[in-house]
């Protein structure tokens, strides 16, 4: 494994080359934001790659902004998770390694698109065996109970679960409606509803307590105490290791930041890392992205069954060796 100390400055003045990109998607990827285009940029430090994708719904500052304290010297969480990226990827390409080698990637949920048919998706997902569905829930809870409904009527006797993030867009009280008039064969195939309003440890609980749904943490975890069975973390934001400290407890789901293919393999070998030091406290995880954009070159390499990625291989590190050495690289001043 390739684990070099924590990335909180910049300890060397070796240069940093930038290359910019654009995602798109035909549709709103969650209820935060109507974007269908996500600017972001992949860096080349240190013999390695990685990407700096903000999300300034969610707080972190526009991708301008990042790049300008990046050639400050001065460090974002998004900039300083992959400067960390670049360093272990650059240490496992002179190495001539893979840092997928003998690392196990945990299985993922299927990340629903609206983008995509839903009878190639239901069928995908049930003939190969995916354990779960995640789709991102909207303020109109009805329309997002209907879609459950929907997945179960097809599903069968299919072991497949639901799970839900509204991104804290519900209050409390719809919320229970949302639970309350939930169909009972919905219900039972509920895994966690992530996030479904902001944050509050006593109606966190009250809404766990009454209605005995399983309920996922992500925005405000530095702070969460109870009230809640699992906490999501995304690698190109923190450190999984600080989450699981803050909660020792508690299974953890690794997602990807729904980035480039680049920020989405990161995800994948930072949660194959904890698979292997924390077991089964690596809950099903949220790596699987890559579908939900328009295709491109980085993309169209990365292949998923039922749940398990598999990475490209090419040039070590998390491949894509001569994808990326064929990019007109800028130095960052």
């Amino acid at each position: 494994l390739f684990l070099p100390g924590p990335c909180d400055a910049l300890k060397t003045m070796e240069a940093i080359y930038v290359w910019d990109y654009a995602l798109r998607t035909k549709v709103a990827l969650n209820s935060v934001t109507q974007r269908r285009f996500f600017e972001g940029a992949l860096i080349r430090h240190a013999d390695g790659f990685g990407c700096v994708h903000p999300w300034p719904e969610f707080g972190d500052a526009p991708l301008a902004e990042q790049m300008a304290l990046l050639a400050e010297g001065t460090l974002t969480p998004v900039t300083q998770r992959a400067l960390h990226c670049a360093r272990i990827d650059g240490e496992a390409r002179r190495a001539g390694l893979s840092l997928f080698a003998g690392l196990e990637i945990p299985q993922s949920h299927w990340s629903w698109s609206f983008s995509h048919s839903t009878n190639d998706q239901i069928a995908r997902v049930l003939g190969e065996g995916w354990p779960a569905i995640k789709a991102k829930g909207l303020p109109n809870h009805g329309e997002t109970a209907r879609f459950l409904e929907a997945c179960c009527a097809v599903a069968g006797n299919a072991p497949l679960r639901l799970r839900v993030d509204f991104n804290g867009c519900l209050d409390a009280a719809s919320f229970g409606r949302f639970v309350e008039f939930m169909p009972l064969k919905v219900y039972r195939r509920l895994d966690f509803v992530e996030d479904p309003f902001p944050y509050d440890p006593a109606l966190w609980n009250q809404v766990r307590d009454q209605w005995g749904v399983r309920l996922a943490l992500d925005k405000g975890w530095r702070d969460g105490t109870t009230g809640f069975d699992a906490v999501v973390v995304k690698p190109g934001r923190r450190d999984w290791r600080n989450v699981a400290e803050t909660h020792p407890t508690q299974p953890l789901v690794l997602t990807s930041a729904m980035d480039h293919a680049i920020g989405q393999m990161y995800a994948a070998y930072e949660a194959g890392v904890a698979l292997q030091e924390l077991g089964s406290r690596v809950d099903l995880c949220g790596l699987c992205t890559h579908h939900l954009f328009e295709p491109d070159c980085f993309f169209d390499r990365i292949e998923a069954h039922a749940g398990f990625l598999s990475p490209d291989l090419s040039g070590g590190g998390l491949g894509f060796g001569d994808l990326l050495e064929g990019l007109p690289w800028r130095r960052l001043r």
